[in-house]
């Protein structure tokens, strides 16, 4: 006979929780039943009814009292898209390349090879947005015109702002002794951890 584990739960395991489910929702119906009226006849009392008004208006005070932040005006992005052309019209991908990096592709005296990998090197420094006009990949939509937004600016009470203010300091703190109120337990005939 094959050996079930034990965390396995067969149909009359399943059967036996179901049931117990069944039947505390039974007793907690039957509770409720029974205590109603002495809930409804608590909830008049004149502690809660001033509780529950307090909990209504708390959103609203809060609401009254925030700041409003200004609202940050943001430029137009441009279509994702490029248009339709009919034919008639060029249109471009690329935005025309600075011909001072151009001017690397065709440096005299330098194998093509190495001229080719300083171009790409050079223009690969430009993010694709100051490339192209439109984003032609759609990894790229995460970052493009992030220029357009402001910056986050910097909290002080964030994780590195606190390691500047705290740990590269002029002074050496640690290297100073222990402050007269700093002191450890008395150890021996400890009545008063206070006294001295």
């Amino acid at each position: 006979m094959a050996k079930v584990a034990s965390d396995v739960c067969d149909a009359r395991c399943q059967l036996f929780h179901s049931e117990m489910i069944r039947k505390e929702n039974a007793i907690r119906m039957k509770w409720f039943l029974k205590n109603q009226q002495r809930l409804i006849d608590q909830l008049r009392e004149p502690k809660f009814i001033k509780r529950a008004k307090e909990i209504i208006t708390e959103p609203k005070k809060r609401e009254a009292a925030r700041v409003d932040k200004p609202i940050i005006q943001r430029k137009p992005l441009p279509t994702w898209r490029p248009p339709k052309s009919n034919g008639s019209i060029n249109i471009d991908i690329m935005k025309p390349i600075d011909p001072d990096v151009r001017a690397i592709l065709y440096e005299k005296g330098i194998p093509t090879f190495i001229t080719s990998h300083n171009y790409l090197t050079k223009r690969f420094k430009e993010p694709p947005e100051k490339r192209f006009y439109f984003p032609d990949c759609t990894n790229w939509i995460y970052g493009w015109r992030l220029d357009d937004y402001p910056s986050v600016p910097l909290s002080e009470v964030r994780l590195r702002s606190i390691m500047l203010a705290q740990f590269y300091q002029r002074k050496a703190f640690n290297l100073e002794q222990d402050p007269e109120w700093f002191r450890g337990c008395q150890m021996k005939n400890a009545k008063n951890f206070n006294e001295r």
